[in-house]
């Protein structure tokens, strides 16, 4: 059993954090073992419940209270909003248990904000250079990504067609193309997908699969593909046009920047209360 400044944490707290950090977790520590990754996320999960119990530990050690107007309107609409989800009837009214519990969460979630804002209330802005620097240092963040227009003509995976007769039938349509038949007339006639003429428009890398990514995107404008294939087919395409990738104006990134190291800001001064909180807390494991 944990003890954080004598207050008892439920194994099942634990559980139900290690529960809620398992999917993303797996994924990315697969190269650990099963029962090496398993005492990881308990020990992750164990160090998250106890920073949040610090945290609100201190948010109700501050003497200041909360303004009992601001707390009864906040009371109101989520006593209105409890009732929409489980409404009420003259056999049933809501008990004072009930909304004792639900001002004592809306109070410590008005105390858990205040804290949260103190911690951070000393952050100074970043400064100029600060912001130029971490611009160039982030420039493909801060940049249009590369477009390419293509046009292609596909023949889809069907249960009723023939593979070897399917591969012929494109092979036929690429021999035409490459002897100068119109791209928008054959994809009129011979694709799948004949809308628009298999123009495809301006798009960026991943709105296709990854297989029709790199060819478009490796083929030099008014050049025609040779014959692949993807998930949905077999597939014909042409680039019409690439629009390189452009750094956004530090001008019009400067707000995304501020926000962004602001948070960062804000993080670290919250890591550094969480220490010091540790550093004073009498955690016990019984």
């Amino acid at each position: 059993m944990l003890y954080v400044n004598d207050e008892k944490i439920e194994d099942h707290q634990i559980q139900a954090e290690f529960d809620r950090l398992r999917p993303s977790y797996e994924q990315a520590f697969t190269q650990l073992e099963p029962e090496e990754r398993q005492k990881q996320l308990w020990q992750w999960s164990q160090e998250n419940i106890i920073e949040r119990v610090l945290l609100r530990q201190a948010a109700w050690r501050d003497p200041e209270p909360i303004d009992p107007v601001t707390l009864e309107n906040a009371l109101q609409q989520a006593l209105e909003q409890y009732q929409k989800q489980n409404p009420p009837s003259p056999e049933h009214p809501p008990d004072d248990d009930t909304l004792q519990r639900i001002k004592y969460s809306i109070e410590e979630q008005m105390r858990l904000e205040r804290l949260m804002q103190k911690i951070s209330a000393n952050i100074a802005p970043p400064s100029a250079k600060i912001i130029q620097q971490f611009y160039e240092q982030n420039i493909d963040r801060y940049s249009v990504p590369e477009t390419v227009h293509a046009s292609h003509i596909v023949k889809h995976h069907r249960p009723d067609r023939d593979p070897h007769q399917t591969r012929l039938e494109m092979q036929k349509i690429l021999d035409q193309l490459r002897q100068g038949a119109d791209f928008a007339e054959m994809a009129r006639q011979h694709s799948d997908c004949p809308e628009n003429d298999g123009d495809l428009g301006f798009f960026t890398r991943g709105k296709m699969v990854q297989e029709f990514d790199e060819v478009v995107f490796n083929l030099q404008p008014n050049h025609i593909s040779d014959l692949f294939q993807t998930e949905f087919g077999s597939h014909i395409a042409t680039c019409h046009e690439k629009k390189p990738s452009i750094p956004i104006p530090l001008q019009d990134a400067r707000d995304m920047i501020i926000r962004e190291l602001t948070q960062q800001l804000q993080q670290e001064s919250l890591e550094k209360f969480i220490d010091a909180e540790k550093e004073r807390a009498h955690i016990q494991q019984k």
